[in-house]
Parts: structure tokens; sequence; C-alpha cells
């Protein structure tokens, strides 16, 4: 019985040993970090616990050195988490500032938009925006440099669009329409010709802030004068630019997040 408790004993010993010597061993790596300023003062704390805490002290056996250590190491582990929060907390912080700051050039910007743009856009949706930012967006072309294009709110414009219309002709009971007859209607109601057809009539596009885009230009003139020339849409031979959809399509988005994703109140706007 007593060749077995010491061969008990023994084994604990030498777990704890390898303990201590696996402990020393991350203390060396982690003295390592001192080349590094953010780790020099973690260091310093290290090379302090493997001074004291590694190597037993006559009097304190293998078990107490192996708690203390233990406990050295939570208080480490602790500090090294509040001080990974902090940073947290200073990136953040930043974070914060910076796109406070880039919120108000943004806002700044739009001192630039043209107010008779602006002003002409709401007469013609007869509807005046609570937030000029998104109308000053859906007037801006992607060769506008340093400001954020159209084409986010001509992606919400489009879907939203065509739910409207769906919803509207979804509501008229007395049409005893197929579903394939309800999409082939709403489709001709928010096609591309359509749309640019409305943004030729109301002259959209010349409202747009644009840079260098002569050649774009020309094309949406010549389409403009084939449209006055025809007598309805069947008659028209020119191919109608994507842009003039897409500036409608991004009005219908601006319209549709500045009344907070009100379809009733976009469809009213839209039957214009």
């Amino acid at each position: 019985m007593t060749r077995c408790l010491d061969k008990v004993i023994g084994r604990q010993k030498s777990n704890v040993l390898s303990l201590k010597s696996l402990c020393a061993k991350t203390f060396e790596m982690l003295h390592l970090k001192a080349k590094f300023s953010l780790f020099h003062h973690c260091s310093s704390v290290v090379s302090t616990m493997n001074e004291h805490l590694v190597q037993p002290h006559d009097g304190v056996s293998a078990e107490a050195s192996a708690l203390k250590l233990m406990a050295a190491t939570a208080v480490l582990a602790f500090l090294l988490h509040v001080f990974w929060r902090c940073c947290c907390s200073c990136f953040r912080h930043v974070k914060r500032c910076y796109y406070s700051y880039f919120s108000s050039c943004s806002s700044s910007s739009a001192a630039t938009m043209d107010p008779s743009a602006i002003a002409g856009v709401e007469k013609i949706l007869n509807y005046k925006f609570k937030n000029k930012r998104l109308l000053e967006e859906a007037l801006t072309h992607s060769s506008f440099s340093n400001t954020v294009s159209f084409e986010r709110l001509e992606f919400i414009g489009d879907a939203s669009l065509g739910l409207a219309v769906a919803t509207h002709f979804f509501r008229l009971g007395q049409l005893k329409l197929t579903p394939g007859q309800l999409t082939k209607l709403r489709e001709k109601c928010v096609s591309n010709a359509k749309l640019a057809r409305v943004a030729a009539d109301h002259g959209l596009y010349w409202l747009l802030r644009k840079y260098n885009t002569a050649s774009l230009d020309d094309n949406v003139r010549e389409y403009e004068r084939a449209v006055k020339d025809a007598a309805d849409d069947h008659n028209i031979t020119v191919k109608n630019p994507d842009i003039l959809a897409d500036v409608v399509e991004a009005l219908a988005g601006a319209v549709y997040l500045d009344v907070n994703f009100d379809l009733d109140k976009l469809w009213t706007k839209s039957e214009r």
C-alpha cells in the first residue's frame, strides 16, 4: 500500500512539474513579445511571474507553486482581456468619428446640387422630399466622381415599382385576369421602353449630375427626337438608352425610401 501511494504521489509531482515546464516555456515565448511596444508591459509582468512563481522557493511545495502560477495566469489573462476590450472600444469610437465625418461631407455636398434640378423633379412628381439627399443620389450618374450614384436606388426602385404596379392590378377585383395576363400587364407598365418614354417626355436625363458623357448625351438626344416625331410608342425606331429607365427607377426608389416603404404612396406618385 505504501509503495502504491508513493507511486501516485510521484506521478502527481511529475504532472505538476510538467505543468510548470509548459508554463515556463509559454512565458519564454511571451517574453519575446517584448520587442513590440504594445506587449512590453505584459512581458515585464511575465518575467516577474516566471521568476517568482515558476521556480518554487524553499519551503513551498510544488502543488502550492502550481496553484499560485495558475492564479497569476488567470489574472494576466483578465488584464489582457481588459486591454483587448479597451482597444475594441477605441476602434468603435474611431469608426463612429469616421462615418460622422463623411456623413457631414455628404450632407455638405447637397449644397452643390443645382436647386433648380431638385425643384424640377419635385414639381414633376408633385412631391416634396423630406430627405433631399435621396433625391440628390437619384440624380447622380456614376460618372460624377466622389459621390454615390443612383445605382443602389435603381435596384430598390425597380423592385418596388414592379410590386406597386402588381399590387394595384391585383386589387382591381373587377378585372378577372389570369396570373399570366397580370404578369404581362405589369411588365408592359414597367418595361424599359415605357420608363424610357416617361424620362424622355419629362427631360429627366438632363437633370442628372454627370461628367464626360458626350456620347451618351448624343444617344439620348437622338432618342428624344424620335419620341417627339413618333405618333406612338410602336413608331419609335431608335433604341431607348438604358439610362433613361434607370433614372425613373432610381427616382421611384428614392420616393419609396422617403415615404418609409409605403407602396400605396409610391403608387400614387407613380401614376403621374
